[in-house]
């Protein structure tokens, strides 16, 4: 028989009062461990405010904080008049390993996708001549587009690529991999990166294009990538959802570990 929601998240599980950690939000971390570990998943639902503070023995008002919490983190997608339900999982952007969209998205098992929202030939404005290093003026081409992730806007991409380095690159597919063809065309794949990230909010045009509502957070990440000969390829502005995202980097202190007392040395005999 089948776990009824209301075992799936109360089961051998109790409030602590004592905590110093609220009770709205311990209810959070149940549920977020519920659906890290796979108990929950993608579209189920929830139970209601009402059901959630009966079960657990807290307020309604606790609950409903509990639940705002997890919609916040974008764990949970409330819908009036139908309930919360588990949203769909965060696409991870390691930092610490430069890859394009449309690999990392394999890499977890996501299917990528793209739609061109804006193709052009044009000068290349003073910023991105300096980002690319060449002359102001100098051809690049624009490539706006939006990318998914099973079939759900999560990225708008703004990118600007030296045009004569890449020749006819508008005359190709690029719902795909841009890093592809320039790796398989070209044969002048970006193999580094260095990226910025900034909290911005969704203006009306990118809240429109993403589906979320004006105003929501966004990641901005801005990035120049260079080929193996040093050069920039791509200079781009990346516009992520917060709520699909999630972004880690692997860092070690810079610190060297202190000398051993010598006291503590083994001697050798």
């Amino acid at each position: 028989m089948a776990e009824s929601l209301q075992s799936i998240f109360t089961g051998r599980w109790v409030i602590d009062r004592g905590s110093a950690v609220p009770a709205y939000e311990q209810i959070a971390q149940r549920a977020t461990s519920l659906i890290e570990s796979g108990r929950l998943h993608t579209g189920d639902r929830l139970p209601a405010e009402r059901e959630l503070a009966s079960w657990v023995g807290v307020s309604r008002m606790t609950a409903r904080a509990a639940l705002a919490s997890l919609a916040q983190r974008g764990l949970v997608e409330r819908d009036v008049g139908r309930g919360t339900f588990v949203a769909a999982m965060k696409l991870e952007h390691d930092l610490g390993n430069f890859a394009g969209f449309t690999d990392m998205l394999r890499r977890q098992g996501r299917a990528p996708n793209a739609r061109i929202r804006s193709l052009g030939c044009v000068p290349a404005p003073e910023a991105v001549a300096r980002a690319l290093e060449i002359d102001p003026g100098a051809s690049v081409f624009r490539i706006e587009r939006l990318r998914f992730a099973d079939d759900q806007p999560i990225t708008l991409e703004d990118s600007w690529v030296p045009a004569q380095r890449f020749a006819d690159l508008l005359d190709r597919d690029l719902r795909g991999s841009l890093y592809e063809l320039m790796r398989d065309v070209y044969g002048s794949p970006p193999v580094r990166a260095q990226e910025h990230l900034e909290a911005v909010l969704a203006d009306p045009v990118q809240a429109e294009a993403l589906e979320v509502c004006a105003g929501s957070p966004l990641m901005l990440v801005t990035r120049v990538a260079r080929a193996a000969d040093g050069a920039p390829v791509e200079f781009a502005h990346d516009h992520h959802r917060g709520d699909r995202a999630r972004f880690v980097v692997d860092v070690a202190t810079r610190f060297s570990a202190p000398p051993l007392d010598p006291g503590l040395r083994r001697t050798r005999r």
